[in-house]
């Protein structure tokens, strides 16, 4: 065999071999903001027995891990997103709204939700409750449970526009025939009561 091609092989050999940790490196990376950041309902999680209730997120030790983990994946769009959770845990809503726009267009129907959330309660963010019920719309319409749910609550209780049973009613059953749970408890009190439970998107 020829020096040339022993020269090229090992080339080859050291290429493949130096790519490996940093492959590893950005693995480890997505998987520490996973475990520190995702939502249970988010659909884009990879694992939803290691997700993270919002109260229980440590916005301290996540946004640093979910940052480090973007610059080596950025076009993960549940890693944005979960920034911005972290932010958003840590009362940084503006930095939180940018985190979220960018997963939102990169197609995080999660993200559409919370930035809903963010227009809604207005703390320490612009409150518009019309750019809120927009913003559950564009999840719901994208086939997203909670999107759905968060959307019918805007409609029962005319957040953003008029109350509107008949389409509350409506996104109540989507997501719950989807399985979220308070979207059926919502559904029942609509029957009830009429328009305006007080269910809530947060």
């Amino acid at each position: 065999m020829s020096p040339r091609i022993i020269s090229l092989g090992l080339a080859i050999l050291v290429v493949a071999t130096s790519a490996h940790p940093a492959s590893a490196q950005d693995h480890g990376a997505v998987r520490v903001c996973d475990d520190l950041a995702s939502a249970p309902w988010d659909t884009d999680a990879p694992d939803t027995q290691r997700a993270v209730a919002f109260r229980d997120l440590r916005a301290e030790v996540a946004i640093p891990a979910c940052r480090a983990a973007i610059a080596q994946a950025p076009a993960l769009r549940r890693l944005h997103f979960q920034l911005g959770r972290a932010y958003d845990r840590q009362g940084a809503n503006q930095d939180a709204y940018l985190a979220y726009r960018r997963a939102a267009d990169l197609g995080s129907a999660a993200a559409k939700v919370n930035i809903g959330i963010l227009y809604h309660q207005g703390r320490r963010f612009e409150k518009n409750d019309g750019k809120a019920r927009a913003w559950f719309r564009d999840a719901a319409e994208s086939g997203f449970p909670e999107g759905m749910y968060c959307y019918a609550t805007a409609l029962d209780n005319g957040i953003g526009g008029m109350a509107d049973a008949q389409g509350a009613r409506a996104w109540y059953a989507r997501a719950a025939e989807r399985g979220t749970a308070k979207a059926r408890a919502a559904l029942v009190r609509l029957e009830i009561d009429g328009t305006g439970t007080g269910a809530r998107c947060d």
